[in-house]
């Protein structure tokens, strides 16, 4: 049987795939998926705590705001990375390429 601990696994190596993408590349589109990774991660780990139950009383006692969360961050990350994907192509037309550590221009 496949304990919670073992379904915990998958986001934690997801986080660190995450991680480690975010701090070893410089392109920025693979630093926006890197952090979407991480935030799957978050969110497989969401579902994840969402579906043990706190007590052992009845299954039907178990609430759905778990996935009710993940559900609106789902939406919510969607249109996150919309956005930066955007900013992305944008600045890619203006500078022609989108190395994060020559974009000094945009620092505030």
């Amino acid at each position: 049987m496949l304990t919670a601990t073992m379904f915990l696994s998958i986001p934690l190596i997801m986080l660190a795939i995450g991680i480690y993408g975010l701090v070893s590349r410089r392109n920025m589109v693979r630093m926006l998926l890197s952090a979407e990774v991480i935030f799957n991660a978050a969110l497989l780990a969401l579902l994840t705590l969402s579906s043990i139950p706190l007590y052992a009383a009845t299954q039907l006692d178990k609430p759905a705001i778990g996935g009710t969360i993940a559900l609106l961050a789902i939406g919510i990350a969607a249109a996150e990375i919309g956005v930066a994907i955007s900013i992305a192509i944008l600045l890619f037309q203006i500078k022609q390429h989108i190395d994060v550590y020559e974009l000094k221009k945009f620092r505030g």
